[in-house]
């Protein structure tokens, strides 16, 4: 694991940390990138080829060591978890509450256990002749994404990242991903604001429903619907993280304003 910073460090403005969907490259997120530079100091979580700890308590505290490595990350920060990373942000966020400001969840992947073909997937995963892979992830693409609503580059990157995690590796996530249980956080521990976004033509997981799932747990959080989004939405040309925190009124100059109003 490790933090890249996703463009020249400013400590003069908050921290927003990008942890990343289940290719764990962090580098999904350049769509959201040219806006959200203006108005905060931009990192992402990277993960490594190699194995994660088996639970997300000890995934947590690795991050968390992390983030107190790196001189360059002003705390408490926007966190925003995509997928797999909005598992690792609940985690983080239940056991460091007072360490982040604003809580970003698109489309969590804390439903994964409420889909079983997904689940029936882990223990081949690693032995797919690698060809077969890239049929798999290929036929795959409708339900990572609203394909018509990404660019063709976008549609590159995004198999590439998925083509880059070794079979073996992808399988441990999947694995991770079907022993989370939200029951066993105490999410009243979190005491930032809460956003979660739920793509309405989410064919991967049951986006919609989790939301409103988590919102009912969340002490402060609030339903974002993306209607026409796939699970893949940050890559989509059309969405634009930035407006959406600033009708929020999450950005934070309009933070700061509405404090001295």
């Amino acid at each position: 694991m490790q933090l890249v910073n996703l463009h020249p460090p400013d400590r003069q403005r908050p921290s927003l940390l990008y942890l990343p969907g289940l290719d764990g490259t962090g580098k999904l997120f350049y769509r959201q990138r040219p806006e959200l530079v203006n108005h905060f100091n931009l990192l992402a979580l990277r993960l490594t080829p190699g194995p994660l700890p088996d639970d997300w308590s000890a995934i947590a505290k690795a991050l968390h060591q992390l983030i107190y490595q790196e001189q360059e990350l002003a705390l408490p920060l926007y966190l925003c978890g995509e997928s797999f990373g909005g598992c690792l942000a609940l985690a983080y966020s239940c056991l460091y509450p007072q360490e982040v400001a604003k809580l970003i969840l698109v489309n969590p992947a804390t439903a994964f256990d409420r889909r079983p073909w997904l689940q029936w997937g882990i223990p081949f995963h690693q032995w797919l002749p690698n060809a077969l892979q890239t049929l798999t992830t290929l036929t795959g693409l409708p339900f990572l994404a609203a394909v018509e609503r990404l660019q063709p580059q976008d549609r590159r990157q995004l198999l590439n990242a998925m083509r880059s995690i070794p079979p073996a590796i992808v399988a441990q996530r999947l694995a991770l991903l079907q022993n989370f249980n939200q029951q066993e956080l105490d999410l009243g521990k979190i005491s930032a604001p809460s956003l979660i976004l739920a793509s309405g033509r989410d064919l991967l997981l049951p986006s919609v429903e989790e939301a409103h799932k988590l919102q009912s747990h969340l002490p402060k959080a609030m339903v974002k619907i993306l209607p026409h989004s796939g699970h893949a939405c940050l890559l989509e040309k059309e969405l634009s993280l930035q407006k959406i925190l600033q009708a929020a009124q999450w950005l934070p100059e309009l933070v700061l304003l509405n404090k001295n109003s």
